[in-house]
């Protein structure tokens, strides 16, 4: 069994040092999911996708129109 604190995964929740036993495989799969979030920081930062689509140059508008199918055209003329 190993101990954990819990204040270091959940540092809103607790203020204080909690110590807990846990389990081998909890205590692997906590550093599973770790080494995957620390993976996937690195991932972006090396191809550059820190950005969001909320940076106001429009990407997020043209994403969100959809095209214009035959019939919305046609309507569009007769009006």
């Amino acid at each position: 069994m190993k101990k954990i604190n819990l204040r270091e995964l959940y540092p809103d929740v607790y203020t204080t040092d909690f110590f807990v036993d846990v389990t081998e495989e909890v205590m692997e799969t906590i550093r599973a999911a770790e080494r995957a979030e620390a993976a996937y920081e690195r991932k972006m930062y090396r191809y550059k996708a820190q950005y969001s689509l909320d940076c106001e140059n429009g990407i997020e508008n043209a994403v969100l129109l959809k095209p214009q199918t035959p019939e919305m055209v046609l309507e569009e003329k007769q009006f």
